[in-house]
């Protein structure tokens, strides 16, 4: 019987262990020197974009020239129309292309505002070809749950999604 209970005791002090290490693991993942090198090229590029007076013109004019092409190519990798002509320039990043960097979106929209999102857009930002585009900014903001922030903090590395159950 004392046998027994220890491996008992044994068995759940490693199950402890174990799940300790997946937690910390999970919430380290979201701070990790790879995604934060990311994200501190992903405002540096989105910055020197913006400051471009020709950059918006030339991201609507290959907007107008892939969408005589094809369709579903309504946004860029580098700008995110939206359907009232506000825009958010972006640059996202998805787990699968690299397991370092959990899940990140980071944009500056049309109002000068910068945000970010934990929301698996997928590769090549997949779920936008599949959701459609939004009417507006906030309806972009709320539908994937996107957060501000102030552009340079590591707020933007926090988690907005899947959200917490309640």
């Amino acid at each position: 019987m004392k046998k027994k209970l220890t491996i008992a005791g044994l068995a759940m002090a490693v199950l402890l262990v174990v799940g300790g290490f997946w937690v910390a693991r999970s919430a380290d993942r979201l701070h990790a020197p790879a995604r934060k090198q990311w994200k501190e090229k992903a405002i540096g590029d989105i910055t020197r974009r913006i400051s471009d007076p020709n950059w918006l013109a030339s991201q609507r004019n290959k907007l107008k020239a892939e969408a005589a092409a094809d369709a579903e190519n309504w946004f860029t990798d580098q700008l995110i129309p939206l359907g009232n002509s506000e825009w958010i320039a972006y640059a996202a990043k998805c787990s699968k292309e690299d397991s370092r960097i959990h899940d990140i979106f980071i944009g500056r929209g049309s109002d000068g505002k910068w945000y970010y999102s934990t929301f698996h857009f997928c590769i090549g930002m997949l779920d936008l070809r599949v959701e459609g585009q939004s009417e507006s900014l906030t309806n972009f903001i709320e539908k994937y749950y996107v957060r501000e922030f102030d552009g340079r903090s590591d707020d933007c590395l926090e988690k907005t999604w899947p959200p917490k159950r309640r």
